[in-house]
C-alpha cells in the first residue's frame, strides 16, 4: 500500500506536443471548413433513405475512435501523429452538427451552432497557445523525453539534431538532481549514447525540410520589412476604417427612431438568417465592429506615422478582441461566411507578431 501511496502522479509534457495539438487545430479547421464548403456546393445531400440518414457526425465518431485506439495500440511516435490528425477530423465532423443536437427540431443551420463551433475551436487554440512554449522540466521530465527520444534508435531514425539533444538533456539531469538511481541511469545513458553502438541515421532532407527550406529562401527574398510594413498597414486600414465609418453613420441616424431602425434593417436584410432577435444582434454588431474598427484604424496610422511598437501592441489587441469576442456575434449573424473574415484577421494578427519579432526595434535601449 505505502508503495502506491508513494507514486508519482504529476504530468509530464510529451516530447512533441505542441506539434500534434497543432496538426489537431489544422485538422479541425479543414474539417468544418471542407466539409460546410462540400455540402454548400452539392446542395446539402444526404447519404440513406427514408428511414436511415447517416449523418457526418458518425464519420467524426470513427476517426475519434481511431484516434483513441492508436496510441493506446502503438508506441511509434507515427501512432501519436495520426491520432492528432484523425482527432481534430473527428472533432471537426462532430461539432459541424452541434446544431442538430441543442435543438428540438434538430435544426442543423441553427444561427447560434457557428458562434459555438468557433469557440470550440478558440478553446482548442488557446490550449495550443497554452503549451507552444519549452516547458521548464525537472530531472524526471528530462528523462522522460531521454527515453521517447531513444525509441528513435530502436528504427533506426536518430537524426543528427536528435542527438546532440539527447546529450544535452542527459548532462541538464546530471545538472538537476542528486538522486542517486537517477544519476545512475542517465550515467549509463550516457555511456550508451557516446558509444560506438549507436547508429546515427544520415542528415537526408525530406519533402517537408525541402518545403521549409524553399519557404525560407522566399522568406528572406520578399518579405522584407517595407513589404511586411506596408501589407500590415493596408491590411489593418482595410479591416479596421469600413467599420468604423459604419459606426459614425450609424451614430448619425441613431437619434432619430425610424432613420435607426431604417439602418439596421438594411443590415439586416444581407444577413444569411433572421430571427426576432436580429434588431438587438444588429446594434451589438455595429457597436462593437465600430470599436475595434476604431482600434485598427489608429493602429494603421501609427505603423505609417513610423511608431511600430505602439502600432504592433494596438492592432494586436484590437486583433484579439475581434477574433476571441466579436468574431462570435459576427458568427451568429453571418454564419460561416466569417470564416474568411476571421482567417484573414488571424494572418494579420500573425504578421505583426512576425514583424515585431523580425524587424521590431526593442522595448528599451
Amino acid at each position: 500500500m505505502s508503495q502506491v501511496v508513494s507514486r508519482i502522479w504529476e504530468p509530464v509534457r510529451r516530447k512533441g506536443a505542441e506539434t500534434y495539438l497543432q496538426l489537431t487545430l489544422l485538422s479541425f479547421a479543414a474539417s468544418v471548413s471542407l466539409t460546410r464548403l462540400f455540402l454548400e456546393l452539392t446542395g446539402y445531400p444526404q447519404l440513406g433513405n427514408q428511414t436511415l440518414h447517416i449523418a457526418h457526425v458518425l464519420y467524426g465518431g470513427i476517426f475519434l475512435f481511431a484516434a483513441s485506439i492508436l496510441p493506446l495500440v502503438y508506441a511509434n511516435r507515427w501512432a501519436y501523429t495520426w491520432g492528432a490528425i484523425f482527432s481534430g477530423l473527428g472533432i471537426g465532423l462532430f461539432i459541424d452538427e452541434v446544431g442538430k443536437f441543442i435543438t428540438q427540431s434538430n435544426d442543423y443551420f441553427f444561427p447560434a451552432a457557428a458562434p459555438i463551433i468557433y469557440a470550440s475551436f478558440l478553446v482548442t487554440v488557446l490550449i495550443y497557445l497554452r503549451i507552444s512554449k519549452e516547458p521548464r522540466l525537472d530531472a524526471r521530465g528530462e528523462l522522460y523525453v531521454v527515453l521517447e527520444t531513444l525509441s528513435e534508435v530502436l528504427d533506426h531514425s536518430l537524426e543528427p539534431d536528435e542527438y546532440t539533444e539527447l546529450k544535452t538533456r542527459l548532462q541538464k539531469i546530471r545538472e538537476k538532481t542528486s538522486h542517486p538511481n537517477l544519476l545512475r541511469l542517465t550515467e549509463e545513458l550516457t555511456d550508451f549514447v557516446e558509444s560506438d553502438a549507436l547508429t546515427i541515421a544520415p542528415d537526408v532532407p525530406n519533402i517537408f525540410d525541402k518545403i521549409i527550406t524553399q519557404l525560407n529562401t522566399l522568406e528572406e527574398k520578399y518579405l522584407t520589412p517595407n513589404r511586411v510594413k506596408l501589407f500590415l498597414i493596408f491590411s489593418l486600414f482595410i479591416l479596421g476604417v469600413p467599420s468604423f465609418l459604419r459606426f459614425m453613420e450609424f451614430s448619425r441616424v441613431a437619434a432619430n427612431p425610424t432613420n435607426r431602425e431604417l439602418f439596421l434593417a438594411q443590415i439586416i436584410s444581407e444577413l444569411p438568417s433572421s430571427s426576432e432577435y436580429n434588431m438587438m444582434w444588429a446594434s451589438i454588431h455595429v457597436f462593437t465592429d465600430g470599436l475595434v474598427g476604431l482600434i485598427l484604424g489608429l493602429s494603421g496610422l501609427l505603423m505609417l506615422l513610423n511608431r511600430e511598437r505602439w502600432g504592433v501592441e494596438l492592432g494586436s489587441v484590437g486583433l484579439l478582441v475581434s477574433l476571441v469576442a466579436v468574431n462570435l456575434v459576427l458568427f451568429y449573424l453571418n454564419q460561416f461566411s466569417t470564416i474568411i473574415t476571421a482567417t484573414y484577421q488571424f494572418i494579420v494578427l500573425q504578421g505583426l507578431y512576425y514583424y515585431q519579432r523580425k524587424h521590431g526595434k526593442p522595448r528599451y535601449n
